[in-house]
């Protein structure tokens, strides 16, 4: 029997890796062998500069090498921002490239989870425009932080009661105005197959943005996206971990 993929979680943005810890904890249990580590564009404190897309894209570009030099699979998740950082990445690192190389394991899949998906030369700041100061706030280092915690998880935890959800916008740390603004050099779901969590009641990335990004990754790969429909908010590592879970031990069983 196959060894099962490992998987690898990258957070999106104004995020910690303990949001993903319930997560990684069941897909553990299901006999993967899970990472997930905080980005340097969320974890980087002044007199540090901030981190760019290339810094987060090297830091988990290194972490996939090491991964797949033991010979082993790997499935790719980005949420959100993270969605950038997972496609840059695994640049390299398919699978496909890897055994042309006579070397074993690398990447098997690409997962987007409620993730933006841009093409070559596109910045999310040239895309969407900058955050409006509503919602987030730049100091003069060049770090972002959340303006509002409490309309920021009303948005991102909906559905949860408003002293929880406060308290885990509170929690979000600072992002790199930075990583927003690099432009992205190389766009994985061509050479990798894709698969994408639609989120249905996402007020972050809305469904319509989300449509529109998966349409992105049809005309750039030049074939159908391999689409899981999950009703629920922007944040289903916490608010929906055991559906979530489920589709990813899905996705992962035909990768």
């Amino acid at each position: 029997m196959a060894s099962r993929p490992v998987i690898l979680l990258i957070p999106g943005s104004f995020s910690i890796a303990a949001m993903y810890y319930p997560l990684q904890d069941i897909l553990v249990a299901q006999g993967h062998e899970v990472y997930v580590n905080n980005l340097p564009s969320a974890s980087r404190n002044a007199p540090e500069p901030p981190a760019s897309l290339r810094d987060d894209t090297q830091f988990f570009s290194n972490i996939i090498g090491k991964i797949a030099d033991q010979g082993k699979d790997v499935i790719v998740l980005g949420h959100s921002y993270g969605g950038l950082v997972a496609s840059e990445s695994a640049k390299g690192h398919s699978k496909v490239e890897r055994c042309a190389r006579g070397q074993k394991g690398g990447i098997t899949r690409i997962v987007f989870l409620a993730a933006i998906v841009l093409q070559e030369g596109q910045s999310l700041v040239g895309h969407q425009g900058k955050p409006p100061p509503s919602i987030v706030k730049t100091d003069e280092n060049g770090f972002m932080r959340l303006a509002d915690p409490a309309l920021s998880g009303s948005h991102m935890y909906d559905d949860w009661p408003e002293e929880r959800a406060l308290a885990w916008a509170r929690a979000a740390p600072k992002h790199s105005a930075l990583s927003f603004a690099s432009v992205v050099t190389y766009t994985a779901f061509k050479d990798i197959p894709s698969s994408y969590i639609f989120c249905e009641q996402d007020k972050v990335v809305p469904p319509a943005l989300q449509a529109q990004y998966i349409e992105n990754i049809k005309i750039v790969a030049g074939r159908d996206v391999d689409i899981h429909k999950l009703n629920s908010n922007h944040v289903p590592n916490l608010t929906a971990t055991e559906i979530l879970a489920e589709l990813i031990l899905k996705i992962a069983a035909t990768s």
